[in-house]
């Protein structure tokens, strides 16, 4: 048997770390943050206690690293450039994409949510995921101030709040949810 390349090495150290995230979220989810051991979930990702230390300092840094990166691949899948100034054309294709995603990948963000929305994450997790969203925010007090709404960046925090409302209230119940009547009285208090 050869010696493994640099990538194929890349490659296997890549998939384990996913298997821990996905083994931890899972069980973050079903147990609760404070419920779940570095053992437990080492043992449901199929390695070792020691191996997951090689990946992750201690459960606290897997838990962040969890969040912050779900709110990164968000912010990527939503593929929209918030340097460019957002007109209501852009406004209405970043609800769309928003709402799109949430549909597309439903199974994740109810796991995903289950997870960040507990005290002690949150805690772990929240100066971080301001900075990650601030550019979302950014762009949408400008078009707010442009608009000549009264309070800008309020209303774009209102406006990050429904979304993240909306989505809690989707992964309750999707099949009952008003998705698209919702997304359609978004826009038109919204935009």
């Amino acid at each position: 048997m050869s010696p493994k390349t640099r990538q194929q090495f890349n490659e296997i150290r890549k998939n384990r770390k996913a298997a821990i995230e996905e083994a931890a979220m899972e069980l973050f989810a079903k147990n609760g943050f404070s419920g779940v051991s570095i053992s437990t979930i080492a043992a449901k990702a199929g390695i070792s206690k020691g191996l997951l230390y090689n990946y992750f300092a201690n459960k606290e840094a897997l838990v962040k690293e969890i969040i912050l990166e779900g709110i990164r691949q968000m912010m990527q899948k939503l593929d929209f450039d918030f340097e460019k100034e957002i007109t209501e054309s852009r406004f209405k294709e970043l609800i769309e994409k928003n709402f799109a995603l949430l549909q597309k990948e439903a199974s994740y963000w109810s796991l995903y949510i289950a997870v960040i929305t507990q005290p002690a994450v949150i805690a772990l997790v929240k100066g971080e995921i301001f900075e990650l969203v601030s550019p979302f925010i950014t762009a949408l007090t400008k078009y707010y101030q442009k608009k000549g709404v009264r309070y800008p960046e309020t209303q774009s925090l209102l406006l990050g709040a429904v979304l993240d409302g909306v989505a809690i209230d989707f992964m309750l119940s999707p099949e009952e949810y008003p998705l698209d009547e919702i997304k359609a009285l978004i826009m038109e208090k919204f935009i």
